[in-house]
């Protein structure tokens, strides 16, 4: 018998290796499926791939980029309406595909053809990774075991529209910030390099002593032009520490633990882990999925690294069988996460309990966000008018002394 090589994804949407023996490919992963291995490609394990296995390469989906949100929460309201009305999956992928273009619409060709020959749905998004997150595949998965496809197909576009509308508000939030901040550094520029040198050059022809506020900064000014670029050298190697500091597992943990530790910025980024962990639980109990495997893909949801580690080291604690809410109980999850998931289940409602502390923290998170925009702008605009008006007082300050003379 054949043994086939193959790549694919777990039911947790991790990619993985192995080998199967089979009669051929399509018996290969037929197998791998019962297994919730979703295959991405198979091959032969000779010299010469079988047929089927050629065609059922995917290795050129790796080359696509990722679809926009806004198109994934489309595809997925317009299947949601389609598998209501009573359409099967295969009719409703085919006349969604009339509505897409570009990109999607040769990912949703794909998927067409994948069920044509027998592929479920949850098997033919697996096989696009680089369009449909883990979280999908797992969803559709347990929709398909339930018969509540449509179900997971609404919750995934109400997933993806609080992200992307989240993510909106939080541009627009940085926005005017940014270009506070870059407007201070240009004027700091400016007046280092330009005014304050021909300061300097004017009361220094009059043969007086400059007053202390002045000579502060005729010295900053001369500081900053010998040094300098020996300063933005530093800043650069910080910046490329931190970077390759973030791209290794202990360097990002450690990196986010410090960000938890800051006054406000930290409560901020704890609120949104929050959100993240109660909404992504609540949504995949509430579509059949076990607490254990709920754990070990919200853990991939959340991005800040601490409390993504706790969460996926609680799926152990739940094997070892601890409940949800001592398993999750860490420094810097919020006490009240915990009771109340615990109050969740005692009375069997831990998705309903979820499902309001997502929308809880959400409206923190959104609370949080228009506060600190509300805050950094005018302090922003003080720091700026501070620092012009500074170097009028000592402008002035100088002119006032020379007329004294």
């Amino acid at each position: 018998m054949p043994t086939f090589q193959y790549k694919a994804l777990n039911n947790l949407g991790k990619e993985i290796k192995g080998s199967a023996d089979a009669s051929d490919a399509r018996t290969a992963i037929a197998n791998l499926r019962q297994q919730n291995i979703f295959v991405l490609e198979i091959e032969q394990d000779t010299d010469k791939k079988a047929g089927l296995s050629k065609e059922l390469d995917l290795s050129s989906l790796t080359e696509w980029r990722s679809v926009s949100t806004q198109e994934l929460i489309f595809f997925f309201k317009q299947q949601t309406f389609m598998l209501r009305a009573g359409l099967p999956v295969l009719q409703a992928l085919q006349l969604g595909r009339t509505q897409a273009s570009g990109r999607l619409g040769r990912v949703i060709d794909r998927m067409i053809a994948d069920i044509e020959n027998g592929f479920p749905l949850s098997q033919a998004v697996a096989r696009n990774p680089k369009v449909f997150p883990p979280l999908a595949v797992s969803l559709i998965s347990a929709g398909e075991n339930t018969g509540e496809l449509d179900l997971v197909m609404d919750r995934l576009a109400d997933h993806l529209e609080k992200k992307a509308a989240l993510k909106t508000q939080t541009i627009n939030a940085m926005i005017y910030p940014i270009i506070v901040i870059l407007a201070a550094i240009g004027v700091f520029i400016f007046l280092v390099i330009k005014i304050i040198p021909a300061f300097a050059k004017f009361f220094a022809g009059k043969g007086r002593g400059l007053p202390p506020s002045t000579q502060f900064l005729v010295d900053l000014s001369a500081f900053f032009v010998n040094y300098g670029l020996y300063i933005l050298a530093i800043i650069i190697v910080i910046i490329i520490s931190l970077v390759l500091m973030y791209q290794t597992k202990e360097g990002r943990y450690k990196l986010h633990n410090l960000l938890l530790r800051l006054p406000v910025l930290g409560k901020l980024m704890t609120v949104a882990a929050m959100a993240q962990l109660t909404w992504s639980l609540s949504m995949m109990l509430r579509s059949g999925l076990t607490a254990l495997d709920a754990l070990k893909i919200t853990a991939k949801v959340i991005r800040n690294r601490v409390i993504s580690d706790k969460t996926y080291a609680a799926s152990d604690q739940i094997l070892a069988g601890k409940d949800l809410a001592s398993s999750l109980q860490h420094p810097r999850i919020p006490t009240i996460v915990t009771q109340m998931i615990a109050v969740g289940e005692r009375t069997g409602t831990l998705d309903n309990v979820l499902h309001q502390l997502g929308d809880y923290y959400e409206e923190r998170l959104q609370l949080g966000i228009r506060r600190l925009s509300a805050m950094v702008e005018p302090a922003l605009i003080l720091v700026i008018g501070g620092m012009v008006g500074f170097v009028y007082y000592a402008f002035f300050q100088a002119l006032f002394a020379l007329a004294k003379v």
